[in-house]
């Protein structure tokens, strides 16, 4: 006998449907990528604070730094569980955000 999902329970988890456990391997792939985009981040704002420029590129590395960090967190969250398609889609995002963040952090170093 096939079970089947009502329509309120579909409406609990969002569009996608309920959460599901993540293909073998995913969480450590997404994990090992996110953290190392993050410890580029990381060097670069090390690098960056270190060469002591003008307060306008001191800002902005901090800012990108802070966005990088509350990115690596939410993935960090989203990888300890299973996840809705939504929540797959949010972890596939904020990966590319921390790797914009890691090029932008780049070009800040180039710069200067």
């Amino acid at each position: 006998m096939k079970t089947q999902v009502h329509p309120q329970i579909w409406r609990r988890y969002g569009y996608g449907g309920p959460p599901e456990p993540w293909d073998g391997g995913a969480q450590r792939d997404l994990d090992r990528l996110a953290t190392s985009y993050y410890v580029d981040v990381l060097e670069m704002r090390r690098q960056l604070l270190a060469a002591g420029d003008d307060e306008a590129t001191v800002l902005e590395v901090e800012e990108v730094f802070t966005l990088a960090t509350r990115h690596k967190q939410e993935i960090d969250f989203a990888l300890r569980h299973w996840a809705t398609p939504a929540e797959r889609d949010r972890v596939e995002d904020r990966l590319a955000s921390l790797m914009r963040a890691g090029r932008r952090m780049r070009e800040l170093a180039e710069s200067h």
